[in-house]
């Protein structure tokens, strides 16, 4: 059938009507009308406030450059990646278009890019939002911290895979509960959001003093993989006030500076700040090996109880709480690889740049699930 120019697949309960759509729990929800089916996600307005007062005022034509004209109607999802995301919302329909401004990053904790069905802002960098938006078609949880989560699909998820690139949607905003009636989306409100959202403020490389540095360029440098975890790091010191910090070194520290236990973790912890109220991780290529540092304030978070001074000791309560993660790590890193190899690349293997980044994918992420703050739904 068509459904306002939209060429439409009827999916039965794929198309929300009137009366389904009075049945959905008081909130924000943004519908969109594709040709393989109707996807409706609730936005999370209190959570992510000034993403979604940019994303309803587009939608509704209070934002944007054509003053009462919905912005997304009739665009495309320009970018289609199976088993990653679909991405659109771009005027140009190339990737490479915007509404005419950018506006600062959200980080929720809480909010991950963690299964099938999750919305969030697409960007070439930290502050760079525009109009582009993806929804995720499993669990990338790589792209936390990354990227502003500011929905998830409550219906219509089955038509997610089916969205094909150059496939047209309308989005219409739905409103219900007297909260999300009353949500404002128009200049004023979004100028207001946006002067008291807390801006980036990391280093825009890696480096020495950066939250992330590949000294040796052990990492694939295209895409700037290394740049991208110094982002997300910063990102999530921005969100929650904790550091973490992690480095890939090809060799291991000289004898010298590597003779006591945790002297060399140490000493890197207190230059880069984290040797109180942070987190440090090495690898060391020679020896395939990680290493985690656990500023002192945060060991009791780490072990899940009140630290002992006894627990600090070789070979007691933090060294094994520290091995049972790295095991953790290692082991999510090999399935992920296995997962990569099977989906993206199997005809050929993976390189050694390419299994370095999945494992440090692994470690970032198993550090920041570790330390977040718990987020209240």
């Amino acid at each position: 059938m068509i459904v306002a120019g939209l060429a439409t697949l009827d999916t039965g309960a794929a198309q929300p009507a009137a009366a389904s759509r009075s049945e959905m729990p008081d909130g924000l929800y943004a519908e969109f009308t594709t040709p393989r089916g109707v996807i409706v996600a609730g936005l999370f307005y209190q959570k992510t406030p000034l993403t979604v007062t940019n994303f309803v005022g587009l939608a509704e034509g209070t934002l944007g450059p054509a003053p009462g004209k919905p912005f997304f109607d009739g665009l495309t999802f320009h970018r289609v990646v199976p088993n990653f995301v679909i991405q659109g919302g771009d005027p140009k329909g190339t990737g490479e278009g915007g509404p005419g401004y950018s506006f600062p990053d959200e980080f929720a904790p809480g909010r991950h890019h963690d299964d099938a069905g999750v919305l969030a802002m697409a960007n070439d960098g930290p502050d760079t939002n525009g109009c582009q938006f993806f929804f995720t078609l499993r669990e990338v949880n790589r792209l936390n911290y990354l990227h502003t989560v500011f929905g998830r699909v409550a219906r219509g998820l089955e038509a997610l895979p089916r969205v094909q690139a150059g496939d047209k949607m309308q989005v219409k905003i739905l409103r219900i509960g007297a909260a999300a009636r009353a949500f404002r989306a128009d200049q004023a409100a979004f100028d207001a959001l946006a002067a008291k959202t807390p801006k980036y403020t990391g280093r825009p490389e890696p480096g020495p003093e950066a939250h992330f540095d590949d000294p040796d360029h052990l990492l694939p440098a295209e895409p700037p993989r290394a740049k991208n975890f110094n982002f997300k790091l910063a990102n999530f010191e921005r969100a929650t006030g904790i550091k973490i910090a992690a480095r890939v070194f090809a060799h291991s520290p000289p004898p010298a500076e590597d003779a006591r236990p945790g002297a060399h973790m140490h000493a890197l912890a207190e230059k880069l700040g984290t040797a109180r109220r942070g987190v440090l991780a090495a690898y060391f290529a020679d020896e395939d090996d990680w290493r985690v540092w656990i500023g002192d304030d945060l060991v009791s978070g780490f072990l899940g109880r009140p630290a002992k001074p006894e627990d600090l000791g070789e070979d007691q309560a933090l060294h094994q709480v520290k091995q049972v993660f790295l095991e953790a790590v290692q082991a999510r890193a090999k399935d992920a690889t296995a997962f990569v190899q099977k989906t993206f690349n199997s005809d050929q293997p993976l390189t050694a740049a390419q299994k370095l980044k999945l494992e440090v994918d692994e470690m970032l992420d198993g550090l920041i699930f570790r330390f977040e703050p718990k987020s209240v739904p």
